[in-house]
């Protein structure tokens, strides 16, 4: 039997500069884990083991080799398809808009959408989902914004802060009056347990994040801004704030002085409590705005 699998792989390793049996890669043009690798070729030597790739939010490779942000161990993506499909137009919510909202993990999902380990191409009950309120909000609040639905980790993972990134520099040269932007995620957890909320205004709030890169140029700049909108949360929302949490990644986050990854609930919220933080965290950043900040 490790006879057998041993062989197998050194199979795979001589025959990946032509494809993949998973997804039908084209593994010239992409970057494979030690993980992903091995899943491939033991689902290669057992057609019919139905094996999945990791949820490798750790694993995942960004312009400088870096990890992007670390992702929660053990879970898994189901498969995403590799069908082409037209990519969506960023919708435009006022005139000379002044953030760009983008997700790089589009597929996230909240509850009550848990197939594919909470991962969806639809956009219903996902991050996309999501950073449409917080664009409506901040256009109600008089602050216009750009918000881009791309799905970056379609069809994986690998790569999408990359992906991302290109999206994010020809949206900022299009609309150069932006002056934020926002890359909108979710959290996981592992358990099956409801995941915490906050009561503020009578309404169920899931519990929100700041993702800080202390690795990029823009560090000061983009860790003042949070700080200033954690300030503001704390003065009208009695005490509402994000958490803080530098890491050693570039998340793409020298792509402005005002960029924040702003991670909004997890996997087990349900979505209507990830949308009411949406139009919280909204009002803070108008209010932030519009003071100068």
């Amino acid at each position: 039997m490790g006879v057998y699998i041993i062989s197998t792989v050194l199979f795979c390793g001589g025959t990946l500069k032509e494809k993949a049996g998973i997804g039908a890669w084209i593994f010239k043009d992409m970057t494979v884990s030690a993980t992903d690798f091995g899943v491939m070729c033991i689902s290669a030597a057992y057609p019919n083991i139905n094996m999945k790739l990791a949820d490798s939010r750790d694993n995942e490779g960004q312009q400088d080799g870096n990890d992007a942000k670390g992702g929660l161990a053990g879970t898994v993506v189901s498969a995403v398809s590799t069908d082409d499909e037209k990519k969506p137009e960023p919708v435009v919510f006022g005139d000379d808009p002044a953030v760009l909202i983008i997700h790089t993990h589009a597929t996230e999902s909240y509850l009550p959408t848990s197939a594919g380990n909470y991962h969806t191409k639809k956009a219903e009950n996902t991050v996309r989902d999501v950073g449409t309120v917080l664009a409506q909000t901040l256009k109600d609040e008089g602050i216009a914004s750009v918000h881009d639905q791309t799905l970056h980790d379609n069809p994986s993972y690998s790569q999408s802060y990359s992906r991302s990134y290109e999206t994010a520099q020809k949206l900022l040269k299009k609309y150069p009056s932006i002056k934020c932007v926002i890359d909108l995620h979710r959290d996981a957890i592992a358990s099956d347990s409801k995941a915490a909320t906050i009561s503020v205004g009578g309404k169920e709030c899931a519990l929100y994040s700041y993702v800080v890169s202390n690795a990029v140029p823009t560090y000061s700049a983009n860790l003042k801004f949070i700080k200033q909108m954690n300030r503001t949360a704390s003065d009208e929302y009695s005490g509402f704030t994000g958490k803080v949490l530098e890491r050693g990644y570039r998340y793409n986050q020298d792509l402005s002085t005002h960029y924040m990854l702003l991670e909004i609930g997890y996997n087990r919220n349900d979505i209507s409590e990830a949308r009411n933080t949406a139009k919280v965290v909204g009002k803070v950043l108008a209010d932030t705005l519009k003071a100068g900040y």
